[in-house]
């Protein structure tokens, strides 16, 4: 295994790759990180061994102000294909397109501020797709089948814990709401101030795992689901545009691959 310690923004890792390794994994704790770690193994390694030697050297990624590295948030970490990345930036594009087009309609000025925030957080934000794999470390230390090979170029985001959960989609003020133990997606949204044209039934949560869930929201069908920090509520579009069931789709897949 070959070590290289990098002052790169993130944009950049996914071009800059070394040819020469046939696996390459550069480790951050975030998405907005310029310090980032890169392992390189001459061939295909187990998961597990990625782990052991993220974790082995993440204190070389400890910020000035930090004295030592923070806890790792588990829950949020994510192995991401770089290979896919061309695939998933015209993903996000796609997602653009659409929402410039729902945009056209300048008869709703709440749902314009609703769609160019959204579009606004969708541009500046990182997005690659996100293996589904278990990433604790006594799971794949312990269970085979959870250690799989890895092979080819990947990122491995190991953040720490957030206090915030993401609102995002129909609702006046896209962005953070503070994290409030058990609080439910409704209290979120009323927070963020749904617009009019959105559903009023349910709501998507996209767990920091990347585990998607059907959120109820409305009095008639009211069911507690726990939302874990740096969770994505996602409100559909409703009721105004006749592409926005698509639209609504393909965001909930884009939002799968957020980098944190």
């Amino acid at each position: 295994m070959t070590l290289f310690i990098r002052f790169l923004p993130l944009l950049l890792i996914f071009l800059t790759w070394s040819v020469n390794a046939e696996t390459t994994i550069t480790v951050t704790q975030s998405a907005s990180a310029t310090k980032t770690l890169t392992l390189e193994y001459q061939k295909p390694v187990r998961l597990v061994q990625v782990v052991e030697d993220s974790l082995a050297n993440i204190s070389k990624l400890v910020s000035q102000n930090d004295i030592q590295p923070q806890p790792i948030y588990w829950l949020s970490a994510g192995l991401y294909d770089l290979s896919t990345a061309t695939a998933v930036e015209n993903q996000q594009q796609q997602v653009l397109h659409l929402l410039n087009i729902q945009d056209s309609n300048k008869n709703k000025p709440q749902n314009i501020q609703a769609i160019k925030a959204l579009s606004d957080w969708i541009t500046v934000n990182k997005f690659a797709k996100r293996e589904a794999i278990v990433l604790d470390f006594d799971s794949v230390r312990l269970k085979e089948e959870l250690n799989p090979l890895i092979s080819e170029h990947y990122l491995f985001s190991l953040p720490t814990k957030p206090g915030y959960v993401m609102v995002l989609g129909a609702v006046e003020k896209n962005g953070k709401q503070p994290f409030r133990v058990r609080q439910n997606a409704t209290k979120y949204l009323d927070w963020a101030l749904p617009i009019d044209d959105s559903n009023n039934s349910f709501a998507w949560l996209i767990q920091p795992d990347g585990k998607v869930e059907h959120y109820p929201i409305a009095y008639w069908n009211n069911h507690q689901i726990d939302i874990a920090p740096g969770a994505i509520i996602y409100l559909e579009f409703q009721g105004a545009q006749e592409n926005e069931q698509v639209l609504n789709q393909q965001v909930i897949e884009l939002l799968k691959y957020w980098i944190r």
